[in-house]
């Protein structure tokens, strides 16, 4: 059978010592990537990295320090939600937060924070009061913004979706109602200073400013209602992945050449995707508010190579789209800019680059990461065969181990993970591997010395780590080491450890807003981690509104369909907003053109209506909570002294 991640989690912090079960804790060190390749960087206090759902659940003392490729502290990070009742359980939850919480406190890490919206207000308020929980742990010194609904323009395409739900989160009120609520709850725990937004997609700028179409999203009437209310402590924040445009060609008289778009697509110049996409939003903003500076957030931009199996774009076929190459220009672009989007506009204020390690949708793999997984010590971006450090067998295999102070003592899932993890912490300078147990799992013991030699009853592997060049990182030989027994080695028994039994959680609700990609357990090359629950929305489907036709890529979670092919107006200094019920001003005229937008195209929108009323939501359907699964932890080898 195979293993939960869940219940590995678990297993990875637990050892038997007499029969007994304890919780064994690594020691939380600093996490840097390694590689080869370094890149420079502007303005790092005005990025991030958007925390993707497997680093959550998994690895959250992994948390880069510094920057990818870069030596800069990083400075501050993006969770799309706190926890999800589908990942493992409270004693988890708990780990998991506090080993995010230091990496956050200890480098002074600033949190763009999100709760989830859908269709099921008991889902919603669950993952709220998780939400609570986490932020009971911060300051509102570390806060950079709440995010209430991620991408919520976009749930009509997701599989599931009934007129209902798109009733009641827009004509009947359901999403302004509770995004009123929490905000009020948020200020009462002391966070009122602090900005508040809503996450949409460059679907969202394809309205008169925004998109409006009844019963399936009304982005304009909410920003109205919410603009009207919060004033400028809102945030507008978009996502945008010139990665999945749609509109980006095929060179002509090719079928897999792709020459023309890449230059349009992945570059970082004003007249490149992002740049002009933001320029846009700026204009759209302004003549929603009156203001020229309103806050402005990019929730989300970035590259997939391997080739995001979501693509289905006509660039699919171009091997140089999806390519490390472009991957390493985009990202060495995205860290080198300088936030300047042309045409006298504000710069944004942040912008995210999704994300820190590779995700899954739905099960398709998405290769945004610029880590691969957990327990992954190098970098996505390095030199051909470049390797940080080499290994040599120290002793065994024989029937004993590294007995000096443990940095890490568990499971690992196939031996490359526990050499992986030795990687990580540059104070490991060896680690014991004991033979497999059971599902891929070896008991994984790191120490930073080995003069101490103690006895088990199972045959175990020591190794040395060196640097890639062959110099060892100690001294220690093994000469120098000292066994705790001169009894004869214990006949190895042959004995397997239980195997736990698991109880698979019930798939999430399906009423969740379009969420990031979600997330792969840790896969060491040797055993295939299982496969992850995945929450995000389908792809968008094909639409036809007025006489736009509109064509969306598969990644939901950051699809944006193409906006106006027209240059923003240049910014203007009226200081009057739009009254919050009443529908915008036709958008200005203008007269440049544009470069070719980054985004999928949207359907039209039509004739704008009233702002959504408050009227309470109709009751939400419940989920029952996944039962706890029952956990036989596996007895890991003795010590005797």
């Amino acid at each position: 059978m195979t293993l939960s991640m869940a219940k590995l989690s678990l297993l990875s912090r637990m050892r038997t010592y007499a029969g007994l079960a304890f919780l064994v804790m690594p020691i939380v060190s600093a996490y840097v990537c390694k590689t080869d390749v370094e890149f420079s960087m502007n303005l790092p206090g005005k990025k991030g990295i958007a925390v993707d759902d497997s680093t959550m659940q998994w690895c959250t003392t992994q948390v880069p320090t510094n920057w990818p490729n870069n030596a800069n502290t990083m400075s501050s990070l993006r969770l799309f939600k706190a926890w999800d009742d589908s990942w493992n359980t409270n004693a988890e939850r708990t780990s998991s937060w506090q080993g995010l919480v230091q990496s956050i406190t200890s480098n002074n890490i600033k949190v763009f924070l999100g709760t989830p919206i859908t269709c099921d207000e008991e889902d919603d308020d669950a993952a709220w009061a998780y939400t609570k929980s986490l932020l009971s742990m911060l300051s509102p010194s570390l806060l950079m913004g709440l995010g209430i609904g991620n991408e919520l323009e976009l749930l009509q395409f997701k599989t599931g979706i009934t007129e209902d739900c798109l009733v009641k989160l827009w004509e009947e009120g359901y999403y302004w109602r509770k995004f009123q609520q929490y905000t009020a709850e948020f200020d009462s725990l002391g966070f009122g200073s602090v900005p508040v937004t809503a996450v949409f997609t460059g679907m969202g700028l394809s309205g008169n400013p925004f998109y409006e179409l009844a019963k399936k999203a009304r982005v304009n009437s909410f920003l109205l209602n919410a603009t009207s209310t919060y004033g400028s402590r809102l945030a507008f924040t978009w996502n945008m992945y010139p990665y999945f445009d749609p509109s980006m060609p095929i060179d002509a008289g090719t079928t897999d050449q792709c020459d023309g778009a890449l230059a349009a697509a992945s570059c970082w110049e004003e007249s490149c995707a992002v740049p002009v996409q933001m320029r846009l939003a700026r204009a759209k903003m302004q003549q929603m508010t009156g203001s020229s500076d309103d806050i402005l957030w990019i929730g989300e931009t970035g590259w997939s190579s391997p080739r995001a199996a979501s693509l289905t774009t006509a660039v699919k076929n171009c091997p140089d789209w999806s390519s490390l190459e472009t991957f390493s220009a985009f990202y060495e672009g995205f860290l080198k800019w300088d936030m300047n989007i042309g045409g006298g506009y504000k710069a944004p204020d942040h912008i995210f680059w999704f994300s820190m390690r590779d995700a899954s949708n739905f099960g398709e793999g998405e290769h945004f990461g610029l880590i691969t997984n957990c327990d992954e010590a190098m970098c996505k971006i390095t030199s051909d065969g470049y390797e940080a450090y080499e290994f040599t067998l120290f002793n065994g295999p024989a029937y004993v181990y590294c007995g000096d102070a443990a940095i890490y003592d568990g499971w690992a899932l196939g031996e490359e993970a526990c050499m992986n993890k030795c990687q990580i912490y540059d104070e490991c300078n060896f680690y014991s591997i004991w033979p497999l147990s059971h599902d891929g799992l070896h008991w994984c013991r790191l120490t930073s010395t080995c003069y101490t030699l103690s006895s088990t009853d199972w045959e175990v592997s020591i190794y040395e780590k060196s640097a890639a060049s062959g110099s060892k990182t100690t001294s220690t030989t093994v000469e120098d080491v000292v066994v705790t027994t001169t009894a004869a080695p214990p006949v190895h028994t042959t004995t397997e450890a239980p195997v736990p039994t698991t109880t698979a959680a019930p798939a999430p609700a399906t009423t969740e807003a379009p969420a990031p990609a979600t997330t792969e357990g840790p896969a060491p090359v040797t055993t295939e981690a299982p496969t992850s629950t995945t929450t995000e929305a389908p792809a968008p489907a094909t639409t036809t509104a007025a006489t736009t036709t509109t064509t969306t890529a598969a990644h939901t979670t950051t699809a944006a369909p193409a906006t106006t092919t027209t240059e923003a107006p240049a910014p203007t200094t009226t200081t009057a907003a739009p009254a919050p019920t009443t529908t915008a001003a036709p958008a200005p005229t203008t007269t440049t053109a544009a470069p070719a937008p980054t985004t999928r195209a949207a359907p039209a929108p039509t004739t704008t209506t009233a702002a959504p009323t408050t009227t309470a939501a109709p009751a939400a359907t419940t989920t029952a909570e996944a039962p706890a699964s029952t956990t036989t932890a596996p007895p890991a080898p003795t010590t005797t002294a």
